[in-house]
């Protein structure tokens, strides 16, 4: 039992967790005011890549992938990423 606990899958998978319960009780708290939060909006987003990161680079196994596979994941979620902050300070 304690070789599953010690994988690094389920070490991620249980970052990722505690990551989605921040990132939700980041939104909830800003939420309760009932006005958009521009820092609270940039924290859920910036949560939400790093968790996007974690399953890129563990569960779809792109740390071994080739040089070029690797960029392009790095650079797609840095593009979405950046598109999605400028569609929201545009709408501000």
């Amino acid at each position: 039992m304690t070789t599953y606990l010690r994988h690094p899958l389920t070490i991620v998978w249980a970052v990722l967790t505690a990551v989605t319960v921040a990132s939700w009780l980041t939104a909830r708290d800003g939420g309760q005011v009932h006005h958009v939060s521009a820092t609270i909006t940039v924290v859920v987003l910036l949560i939400a890549a790093v968790k996007t990161q974690l399953v890129i680079w563990h569960f779809m196994e792109v740390r071994h992938a080739p040089t070029w596979l690797k960029i392009t994941t790095h650079g797609w979620l840095i593009a979405v990423f950046a598109l999605l902050l400028g569609f929201y300070f545009a709408a501000l």
